[in-house]
């Protein structure tokens, strides 16, 4: 500027050239295209590196982690890895350059200007950093409310799509569109808050950089009017305040966003320092399999460390065998199969396949001899062939198609229009409940498996596919030590041994008919599904509805009393008591749809076990041939109608059994 003021200050086009080269070096296509050039690898190896990182922790922590955390705030949490890569690209690429060009700004107008202009500038770059600093620190619990703001959203949001059969059936999709409405709301506020924040705080920080360069300008105008500075130099004084401007605010945004960072990568953070609660130990070795020898040894376990699932469970299982647990929900079955299948690791006690605790081996060639069928198995967003395939990856698709004829669903899969290549939805949604469970049972079978887990494997089947299935199973678990949790005690009886499970404890154990005679816990289990419990004496007349009465001769001594009113003979007294009955229903609850005197034992199943086909066919063989036959016809054709008086039927229900 100096030189296009005076006629001898020589050509001025070099130093405009000068000026136009350095703008240019420093625009966005000079050196800061070369720079984000050359940060391209970076930024998406440091991406992609926290996200791979992120995921493996996440995926190879244990059952407790996964159960406790939801799948919306692992997600998002994996999304805290962006933030990470962001700080480290503003610090490196952005915040160490500029930091020296500040330095050289302050050098450069001390030497020029003088030491005022130096401390003025330092004065206003100490005070603004100062301000951006409170504005940071005070900003934290307001931008943490905004993270857990957007944490709720993205939870409403996920569990609202992935429960929209949920929510549409019990015609709720109003009240989700609400309460996502609702989260969106909170989290603008939230936003809001902290943006008003920050703006406001951007005000006092623009006036403190104004004010240090109206002291500035006073300076430098009072040098140039003593004669000690050139016009030049206040004309290069502005723009290096302008220059100085920029990082100085971008400082300041560098400390808001990475406060930001942090907060958003705090959940991703906390979950790289969590570490898995079943892991190798140190040393372990790989599983030696030799037979299939399972043992329990003084078992326990308790999931939060105070209320104990399981206490004390010893069980010695030979190679082979099938074990079938029974008992009440929440006894403690399917923690058991979690146990031995290492999702947990027992509190006290040891389990040991072959010898080997398996606490000492290694976790990943334990579970590869370990097959299982969940009681609500989950299927991938893929093909069927994919998910059945999941079981052995190298499998063939002949393998696959064979696994899927062993478990009864090969016809039903050509059936679909697109058949292997159907897509089953997230979760196998588009699927039944029965087929998807029997594709999680072929599954199970092209594992091959040498320990198989059953929980509940046919809970969701037709009779008709249970027994096959159940023959399917027959060959799965030939010559495999096999664990079976089971409700429907009919699926259970051909085990080799019947553990029953109740508090936590074994209280009994044995096979089916050492159970039955024993007349303990399972007896009264069996009796509970088999038979129907009575409120009223035996009508047999229930049965036949308007088949001729019994005769006289078929009555037992026992239950002359019963017969007596099947054929009509009540005493006066009985007719008034029934008649009462009927005028003041009993407090026992039955269904609207059934007569008095028929109440069903609520827990009832819909099938007639082989044990009261025989009962029926015995209940028709000794009576006359014409009304035995109807008897056998109207309990085949209404089983639930049935019901026995324990008192009087037991030993005939035994002697059947």
């Amino acid at each position: 500027m100096d030189s296009l003021a005076k006629p001898d200050g020589g050509s001025p086009w070099i130093a405009v050239t000068t000026f136009a080269a350095l703008r240019l070096a420093s625009s966005e296509c000079g050196i800061e295209l070369l720079r984000q050039w050359l940060w391209i690898p970076v930024r998406y190896y440091s991406h992609d590196a926290m996200t791979r990182a992120a995921y493996s922790h996440m995926i190879h922590l244990s059952a407790d982690f996964h159960d406790s955390k939801s799948s919306s705030d692992m997600m998002v949490a994996i999304n805290g890895g962006n933030a990470v890569s962001n700080a480290v690209e503003r610090v490196l690429l952005r915040a160490l350059p500029m930091l020296v060009d500040m330095c050289i700004a302050i050098i450069y107008l001390s030497a020029t200007f003088g030491s005022y202009e130096g401390f003025i500038t330092m004065a206003t770059g100490t005070i603004f950093f100062i301000m951006a600093g409170r504005l940071v620190a005070e900003s934290k619990a307001a931008s943490r409310l905004r993270v857990n703001a957007l944490y709720q959203e993205h939870y409403i949001r996920q569990s609202g799509l992935q429960g929209w059969q949920t929510v549409s059936a019990f015609n709720q999709i109003g009240y989700e569109d609400n309460r996502h409405a609702d989260a969106v709301t909170n989290r603008w506020l939230r936003e809001q808050k902290y943006i008003l924040t920050w703006y406001v705080s951007i005000a006092f920080q623009t006036m403190v950089l104004t004010c240090g360069l109206l002291a500035s300008a006073f300076l430098a105008v009072y040098r140039i009017r003593s004669g000690k500075a050139t016009s030049g130099q206040f004309a290069m004084l502005l723009m290096y305040w302008s220059q100085l401007t920029s990082p100085l605010q971008f400082f300041a945004q560098l400390g808001k966003t990475m406060s930001d960072d942090f907060i958003d990568a705090e959940r991703l953070l906390e979950i790289m320092k969590t570490k898995p609660t079943v892991e190798n130990r140190k040393g372990a070795r790989h599983l030696k399999f030799v037979a299939g020898h399972v043992k329990f040894d003084n078992v326990s376990f308790s999931y939060d460390g105070q209320k104990r699932i399981i206490n004390g469970i010893s069980l010695d299982i030979p190679a082979g065998q099938t074990v079938a647990f029974v008992g009440a929900t929440g006894a403690g079955k399917s923690t058991l199969l979690k146990l031995l299948d290492r999702f947990y690791d027992v509190t006290d006690g040891t389990i040991t396949i072959d010898g080997q605790d398996i606490r000492d081996v290694d976790l990943f060639s334990l579970r590869d001899r370990i097959g299982i069928v969940p009681q609500n198995p989950i299927l991938f967003d893929d093909t069927i062939m994919n998910n059945v395939r999941y079981g052995r990856i190298t499998a063939t698709d002949e393998e696959v198609f064979d696994a899927c004829r062993a478990a009864s669903i090969h016809d039903k899969i050509e059936g679909f229009t697109h058949g292997y290549k159907t897509q089953v939805g997230e979760r196998g949604v588009k699927l039944s409940g029965g087929e998807l469970q029997r594709v999680a049972i072929a599954r199970a079978i092209l594992r091959r498996p040498n320990i198989v887990l059953l929980d509940e494997a046919t809970s969701a089947v037709d009779t008709d596919t249970e027994q096959k299935i159940q023959l399917s199973f027959r060959r799965l678990c030939q010559g495999r030590t096999t664990f079976v949790v089971a409700h429907r005690l009919s699926t259970i009886m051909n085990a080799d041994r019947i553990v029953v499970v109740e508090g936590g404890q074994v209280v009994e154990q044995g096979n089916h008919d050492e159970l039955i005679v024993a007349k303990g816990r399972y007896a009264d289990l069996w009796s509970k599904q088999v038979f129907l419990r009575p409120r009223d004496p035996l009508d047999i007349q229930d049965l036949v509805d308007d088949r001729p009465s019994l005769s006289e001769d078929s009555c037992s001594e026992d239950a002359a009393t019963k017969c007596d009113k099947a054929k009509g003979g009540e005493s006066d007294s009985d007719a008034t008591k029934a008649g009462e009955d009927e005028s003041e229903p009993s407090e026992v609850g039955r269904l609207d749809h059934q007569k008095e005197g028929s109440t069903l034992n609520p827990v009832a199943p819909d099938f007639v076990p082989r044990s009261l086909q025989n009962l029926a066919s015995a209940a028709g063989t000794s009576r006359s041939d014409s009304e035995g036959t109807a008897i056998g016809s109207a309990i085949s054709s209404n089983p639930g109608s049935l019901r026995c008086v324990k008192a009087d039927c037991s030993d005939q229900i035994d002697s059947q059994t």
